[in-house]
């Protein structure tokens, strides 16, 4: 993965999509995707204690100028982190807001047609139901880049028929390695 550094002066404020929507699994800490952290009320509770994997991460948002202040996940229903495809790193956009209404922006509509037609890989993602993985799929196709080509239009017809396609997925279990040190919420 690349070594970007931080935007300057961009904080996470109050959104908590990484406490929420992530699972983890790693020996000190595990959590479902889709639960909230236990220490996660309007921003982080123990934010100067935090473990080392939360001190250590950021979402791509905080890390690509390119994503503007309306792209912090909270905001517009977006997640975006960055992913290995193939020898690449690419970026992947979990939807975790309302996805059909995301992909109908214009903005999120014209980032896809920008980002397949600079060969930058994308992926789309949904959060899968609780205990269950998401589901994701690449989006730089001949297909989509035929379409980026063409229209706007035929963009969003493409992303459409593409998180029908996400919708549909059997979520396979998620099984977890690590136990013992579980940070999900209880219901």
């Amino acid at each position: 993965m690349m070594d970007l550094d931080l935007v300057p002066g961009r904080g996470c404020g109050e959104c908590t999509a990484c406490c929420t929507v992530m699972a983890v699994d790693k020996p000190d800490f595990q959590k479902e995707a889709g639960v909230a952290c236990r220490h996660c009320a309007s921003g982080c509770a123990i934010y100067d204690n935090r473990p080392g994997l939360c001190r250590d991460y950021y979402c791509a948002w905080r890390h690509l100028p390119i994503l503007d202040d309306t792209w912090r996940p909270d905001r517009c229903g977006v997640f975006a982190e960055f992913e290995a495809v193939d020898d690449l790193t690419g970026i992947s956009l979990v939807l975790i807001g309302n996805p059909l209404k995301t992909i109908r922006q214009p903005w999120f509509i014209e980032f896809v047609t920008t980002g397949v037609l600079g060969d930058v890989p994308l992926l789309l993602g949904i959060p899968g139901p609780r205990g269950r993985q998401g589901a994701s799929l690449l989006l730089n196709t001949r297909q989509m880049r035929d379409a980026a080509n063409t229209s706007r239009g035929h963009v969003k017809a493409l992303l459409e028929k593409e998180l029908r396609r996400l919708q549909a997925h059997d979520f396979p279990k998620r099984m977890f390695v690590h136990s013992g040190a579980n940070f999900g919420v209880a219901d």
